[in-house]
């Protein structure tokens, strides 16, 4: 879709609450302005947009499916079933995803699936590094990649995309979705990083971290930060006490009645434990 399709879908969300432009002057948007972006003379930043909806009482969700003509997106359907595949440990469902994106053409979203079941190809991690570096606007679909694929990465990499996420997202982080899947990213970057011996880069994401997950509460990034802390601790500091951080880690989600998650962390907890 063009500029055009999103101004004139917040045009109509808008005129049907029976909203002046002048309305959103108290989020700092002059009226003018809004005017052109509704008209499609010009873009609006995805930070005002948002909070906009929000002044609406109306979720970014809702908005896109609007722009969609009220008809899911594909691509974040599938991802969502990849990430419930994955929780849920369904290879079977994993390796279903896989054809069924691989057949469709899907390339990113095939090896997005197939990362989550088993060690992807040199070639494969060449083409899936490619994309991410030349990714400009860091949108739900790339930082998604990015997060199932994290696993096959090396390095280099993943400290060229923490720089990136830093210096692109910074406006994400007020939005929930956003806002979690780029920390999910940041935990399983330390966990990962900390069984390589990469202590400096795992204290720089770590201290990135602590600022950004203040932007609101969200008792599952909490605990899977409170995992990663742990994780650094065993492999730099104390191992006692960093064990004891994974296992609480573990102890909440028992509480909450996540046995998923609690199965999911604990698995792959043992494995980089190794």
């Amino acid at each position: 879709m063009n500029f055009r399709g999103y101004g004139e879908k917040f045009r109509l969300i808008r005129e049907q609450k029976g909203l002046p432009l002048s309305f959103f002057a108290k989020c700092n948007v002059d009226k003018a302005d809004l005017s052109r972006f509704e008209r499609g003379q010009s873009m609006m930043s995805f930070e005002k947009v948002d909070v906009m909806l929000q002044t609406m009482n109306v979720s970014l969700a809702e908005y896109e499916l609007v722009i969609n003509n009220f008809v899911p997106d594909f691509q974040e359907e599938f991802l969502f079933e990849i990430d419930e595949a994955d929780f849920s440990q369904d290879e079977k469902k994993l390796r279903s995803l896989y054809q069924e994106a691989k057949e469709s053409g899907y390339g990113y979203l095939s090896l997005a699936a197939k990362a989550r079941f088993e060690q992807l190809s040199q070639t494969e991690i060449m083409v899936v590094v490619q994309f991410l570096k030349k990714v400009k606007v860091w949108g739900y679909f790339e930082l998604s990649v990015a997060f199932f694929v994290l696993d096959n990465l090396d390095t280099e990499t993943i400290r060229d995309l923490m720089v990136d996420f830093e210096q692109k997202n910074k406006n994400y982080y007020g939005i929930f979705r956003y806002r979690r899947r780029i920390l999910q990213i940041a935990y399983r970057a330390i966990v990962l990083l900390c069984s390589r011996g990469e202590q400096d880069l795992a204290k720089d994401i770590l201290d990135l971290t602590e600022k950004r997950n203040r932007a609101g509460i969200d008792l599952y990034l909490d605990n899977v930060r409170q995992m990663a802390l742990g994780f650094y601790d065993y492999y730099f500091g104390d191992k006692k006490y960093g064990l004891a951080l994974i296992q609480k880690g573990l102890n909440v989600f028992e509480f909450l009645g996540q046995e998923r998650l609690k199965k999911f962390y604990r698995i792959r907890n043992e494995h980089f434990l190794k």
